[in-house]
């Protein structure tokens, strides 16, 4: 697992672009990022509507990152990293996982919320603080307050941490469950997110990936300030992100098959419950209507018969890809990176091609030595006509 993921972007169709592009986008995201809490907290809270600008670089990554995580899902060991194209779909799923991030700190984030509003409450309501610590001290000696706050601080740190380390733990495998899908609802899905991160492929693979990144941070570092630390950084990411979907790829491929089993029968339950009521509606709506005529018979019939083909169609197939929507075609990686285009080659049967090739034959048996291409009329012609 380690070795297919560290080895991923030797099986690329283009490595140093996906090095030196990744690199300046993760170089762009932290300086822009920094530059944008340095102007909104000291220079002008106006400068906030220029988020969108400084987070996109950041955005880039991690969609980035996303797709390394799903084609590790998809393809197991023999993936190769994806290529840094396509920047539309990378910024959409880089904010997906940013808004994935932070459902799962809210939490967090307004536990801490409260117990700061409560503190300042008691602080400046009603209640003394001297008081307090009056009485505190009195009970538990002169020490009593001091110790008493050491307990609470210590308290709200291990509980904060605690956190912390199940947020590091579950996040990649809420990643992984949304990278896979690319439904944000099934990396926010309790059930789905508890199926993965309770595998052990997974806490290897997460384990893995700790290790990978520590590793990586560790050399990165020092380098850092050559820029040459920042691709490094990156990097380290890519082969974690890897590591991730690697271990989540079993848990995530079985809940996908207990779907693919179960989604048929549901639907066709669903199917034939809104057939019988439809029936009903109808029968019911005939018979009030034309009951004594020959054409509410006819009318019965009919619509007996359309219900009857209803119930024998077969249900309409779930669309699966992006969000639930089609995947939308992409050209090659190769195109997209100017390494290779399409060109059709001679020999090929029916239409254009077929054209093409008896015109690259005319070609080689005029002379041609390369075929299929003529730049203009050749000498001699242009010596005879003079």
């Amino acid at each position: 697992m380690l070795t297919a993921a560290a080895t991923a972007l030797t099986r690329t169709d283009d490595t140093a672009g996906v090095v030196l592009v990744g690199g300046s986008v993760t170089l762009l995201g932290w300086i822009l990022t920094a530059l944008w809490l340095v102007g909104v907290l000291f220079v002008s809270p106006a400068i906030a509507v220029a988020a969108p600008i400084a987070f996109a670089p950041s955005l880039v990554a991690r969609g980035y990152f996303v797709r390394v995580t799903r084609g590790a899902i998809q393809s197991g060991d023999a993936a190769g990293a994806p290529s840094l194209v396509a920047w539309g779909e990378l910024v959409r799923d880089g904010l997906k996982s940013a808004l994935l991030s932070a459902a799962l700190l809210a939490p967090l984030a307004g536990g801490l919320a409260v117990g700061g509003g409560a503190v300042a409450a008691l602080v400046a309501g009603p209640v003394d603080p001297e008081s307090t610590a009056t009485a505190v001290e009195s009970a538990l000696g002169p020490n009593g307050p001091a110790a008493v706050a050491v307990v609470a601080a210590g308290v709200v740190a291990a509980l904060v941490g605690a956190y912390l380390l199940s947020f590091a733990y579950v996040r990649p495998a809420a990643l992984a469950a949304f990278a896979a899908s690319g439904r944000l609802r099934d990396g926010l899905s309790p059930r789905t997110v508890a199926s993965v991160a309770a595998t052990g492929s997974y806490a290897t693979g997460w384990t893995l990936a700790v290790g990978a990144l520590a590793v990586g941070y560790a050399v990165a570092a020092p380098t850092v300030p050559l820029i040459v630390g920042v691709a490094l950084a990156f990097l380290a990411r890519v082969v974690a992100h890897g590591l991730y979907g690697r271990g989540a790829a079993g848990a995530l491929r079985e809940g996908s098959a207990r779907d693919a089993a179960v989604r048929p029968a549901v639907r066709t339950d669903r199917d034939a419950a809104r057939t019988g009521s439809r029936t009903a509606r109808r029968a019911d709506a005939t018979r009030r209507t034309d009951a004594t005529s020959g054409a509410g018979a006819a009318r019965v019939a009919d619509a007996t018969r359309e219900i009857g083909r209803a119930r024998d169609d077969p249900p309409v197939p779930v669309v699966s890809g992006d969000g639930g929507r089609p995947m939308r075609g992409e050209p090659p990686a190769p195109v997209q990176v100017g390494r290779g285009v399409p060109v059709d080659e001679a020999g090929a049967t029916g239409g254009d091609d077929a054209g093409d090739a008896d015109d690259a034959g005319g070609a080689e048996s005029d002379g041609d030595p390369v075929g299929g291409f003529e730049w203009g009329p050749s000498l001699a012609d242009a010596e005879g006509k003079r």
